[in-house]
């Protein structure tokens, strides 16, 4: 009966575990399993963050240029291997006019600052260390990014990682340069 058990479990645990497998994490290009969040497709919401030098920055005074928002923290390690992709992707397409804002989620600014300086970045780093910001765009998980289009709606939501250098991510981020 035990070992009866323990086969169903190991069952179990397989088909979990390929359900919730990403198959291709580029071939899903913006789809969205947590469409039920109802963000997606309404207006980004506004917030003023501090950046790593204590200026206060606003979303809302990019309106008019696409955004890729993404969400982070220094301890993730997913987090950390998505910055690589994030800086490519933009020296490729700052000259099109696309804004990367990178919330770091630490609780601590003075770890972020320690990180960005090991590992800077040629994009904007806020800060949002009571976790608000994060809070208001539903967030549930790191990383988390949001493709936001010139008219400041949120197109696109992506929780984990994801090849923002991939062929995938890159119509995305055409496409939303380009309207």
């Amino acid at each position: 009966m035990r070992k009866f058990k323990t086969i169903y479990l190991i069952l179990f645990l397989i088909t979990v575990s390929i359900l919730f497998s990403p198959l291709n994490a580029n071939h899903a290009e913006g789809f969205s399993p947590w469409p039920v969040d109802g963000i997606t497709g309404k207006n980004a919401p506004d917030f003023t963050l501090k950046d790593i030098s204590g200026k206060d920055i606003r979303l809302s005074s990019f309106k008019g240029s696409p955004v890729l928002l993404n969400f982070w923290a220094t301890w993730c390690p997913y987090c950390r291997k998505e910055r690589a992709e994030l800086d490519s992707l933009y020296k490729e397409f700052r000259d099109s006019g696309l804004i990367i804002i990178s919330v770091a989620t630490d609780k601590s600014v003075q770890t972020v600052k320690r990180f960005i300086e090991k590992s800077p970045a040629d994009y904007i780093v806020l800060t949002d260390k009571d976790g608000e910001t994060a809070s208001t765009y539903h967030v549930s998980g790191l990383p988390t990014s949001f493709l936001i289009d010139r008219d400041g709606k949120i197109r696109n939501k992506f929780v984990g990682f994801r090849e923002w250098t991939g062929s995938g991510s890159k119509k995305l981020i055409n496409d939303i340069v380009k309207k």
